[in-house]
């Protein structure tokens, strides 16, 4: 985390911006002078982000190199100007039009037949589209309650806040196994991968959470996010709903770390799929690649990009 830091040198103001991160079991301090004398507050903010994003560039990633990352930063430089043009009205419809389309396109990754207008009526109107079976419905419902939940949870991440999504995304259509880790093996329909076996599934989901806590102030915000979505996605832990749980906490970790959410598009559905299949054996650079493309235009889509 970056802080504003005044030292007194031979009775003067010098203001520094000072970076604290701790690497390799070691703390590192990254200073930079800014300026004599007293600053405008909105002048530090801004000098702030500029400095977040040049000890960005200069860190070494695993998967993103340095132009990669300097997209990356683009795009939430971008997204952050964009939503601070608009009124507290147009920002109220932005979020509503986006959590539905988010909601639609999740869902209908996953199977579910309903249109985006039909997503709307359900979860906006309170109605249910005649010829939709109460599954299809009750998903709809309950993946805008899941992002209810995580948008309003100032909590850290752990298993029992996945758990408790997993509970939301289950709810009144598998209540057996709603909020629990399977007990039975599992198999993708046209896929060679192997999940893990259920007796192992509650030591793999500590692991991860373990190799989240080792990461998350280490690696890339996309990185990171990205990453744990995949490996959650390769213990596959519950019977039923884990693509739709993996996105949302994606995105839980990105909007902690004051990133945009990622609305990954029916349309693009093969290729997402595709990616997946490739992270499961730890190759983790399709998926990561192809995300910036979909946040690109995600972007395009807000209008906040040309």
């Amino acid at each position: 985390m970056v802080y504003h830091e005044i030292r007194i040198v031979n009775g003067q103001k010098m203001n520094y911006l000072i970076n604290n991160q701790r690497e390799d079991r070691r703390w590192k301090k990254t200073a930079k002078f800014i300026g004599a004398g007293k600053l405008d507050e909105e002048e530090v903010r801004k000098l702030k982000k500029e400095f977040e994003i040049e000890l960005k560039l200069n860190k070494k990633y695993k998967y993103l190199q340095k132009k990669k990352v300097l997209d990356v930063e683009k795009l939430v430089k971008g997204y952050d100007e964009g939503i601070k043009k608009l009124s507290k009205e147009e920002f109220i419809r932005f979020e509503k039009s986006f959590f539905t389309e988010l909601t639609y396109n999740s869902n209908a990754i996953e199977g579910n037949s309903l249109s985006l207008e039909e997503t709307s009526i359900v979860i906006n109107e309170g109605l249910s589209p005649e010829g939709k079976t109460l599954r299809e419905v009750y998903e709809a419902k309950n993946h805008m309650k899941a992002l209810e939940l995580i948008r309003n949870y100032k909590g850290v991440l752990n298993e029992q806040f996945i758990l408790k999504i997993h509970s939301i995304i289950l709810n009144d259509i598998s209540e057996r196994f709603a909020g629990k880790y399977r007990e039975n093996p599992v198999r993708v329909i046209g896929s060679d991968f192997h999940f893990p076996s259920p007796e192992k599934i509650p030591q793999l989901m500590g692991n991860l959470i373990y190799w989240y806590n080792k990461n998350k102030k280490n690696m890339h915000p996309l990185e990171l996010a990205i990453i744990f979505s995949m490996k959650f996605v390769s213990i596959h832990p519950f019977i039923d709903g884990n693509g739709r749980v993996s996105r949302l906490i994606m995105n839980f970790i990105l909007q902690k770390k004051r990133y945009p959410w990622i609305n990954i598009y029916n349309k693009q559905r093969q290729k997402y799929l595709k990616a997946v299949r490739k992270a499961n054996n730890e190759d983790y650079s399709e998926i990561i690649n192809f995300l910036i493309e979909v946040i690109k235009e995600n972007m395009k889509d807000f209008g906040f990009l040309e």
